[in-house]
């Protein structure tokens, strides 16, 4: 039987993954992993014994890029946006980084050098460095980050997809995860539903995750706190995301 595919898609530390894996369990359906790579040992793949018409990917795609990735017809497409400043607070606890002037050179042996140098670089040079990502594009981070978050966003905004936003998915799990299910028009139980909740729960996967081998598990989820940024950001840097972003067409206010 031919499988309809579910990609859920998202800025990088918008809650891609969590997504994923409770899409996925809503569904009754196998993660596959991450759209348009075959890695048959991808972290991300779980579930693979449920028997459905579905199956569920994950990815950090453009629009475009998901439309040319070397995949197989997509059904539906669910776009998880999150505040983009608490996608750099979330990013500076994620993602290794490397002194200014060794970034500005994406060469092989800094790649290596990334998890060394990581340690030293100060709290403000890893911010400046994400912010730098959320508002331009940082590529010397990490290629995900290629583009900006408005420009990843605007890019699946007014297309045939489903957005979800972070923070309604985290205030509001039990609404929310009926809407996604309305959306693919697949029938659950309200106790299936509170029960996919709960097991995809960051507490509950923090704890699943915690006696694992597998660090790069344990660095997806850290906290997924909302406003965040309001405590890390500086009056200056909570000013460039304003002057930034507020005259466009977002989620949120600046």
């Amino acid at each position: 039987m031919t499988k309809k595919n579910i990609v859920i898609v998202g800025y990088p530390k918008s809650g891609t993954t969590w997504l994923s894996r409770l899409v996925a369990e809503l569904v009754s359906c196998p993660l596959q992993g991450d759209w348009g790579f075959e890695d048959l040992n991808a972290p991300y793949k779980e579930g693979l014994v449920r028997e459905s018409e579905f199956q569920v990917y994950k990815s950090h795609h453009t629009f475009d890029e998901i439309e040319k990735a070397p995949k197989l017809e997509i059904d539906k497409i669910i776009y998880i946006v999150r505040d983009p400043r608490d996608v750099v607070i979330s990013g500076i606890h994620y993602f290794s980084f490397l002194p200014k002037l060794l970034a500005e050179k994406n060469t092989e042996l800094n790649k290596i050098l990334r998890k060394t140098y990581n340690t030293i670089v100060s709290k403000k040079e890893k911010k400046r460095q994400m912010i730098e990502a959320v508002l331009i594009g940082n590529t010397t981070i990490n290629p995900w980050l290629k583009n900006s978050w408005f420009y990843h966003y605007s890019s699946h905004k007014n297309k045939d997809v489903f957005i979800v936003k972070y923070e309604d998915l985290l205030k509001n799990s039990d609404l929310e995860s009926q809407k996604i299910l309305n959306y693919i028009g697949v029938e659950k139980q309200n106790e299936h539903i509170k029960n996919s909740i709960k097991n995809q729960s960051f507490q509950k996967r923090k704890q699943l995750d915690k006696n694992k081998k597998d660090t790069h598990q344990k660095k997806i989820l850290r906290k997924g706190k909302i406003g965040e940024w309001e405590i890390e950001f500086t009056e200056k840097e909570k000013e460039i995301f304003k002057n930034k972003l507020k005259d466009l067409n977002t989620p949120y206010d600046f």
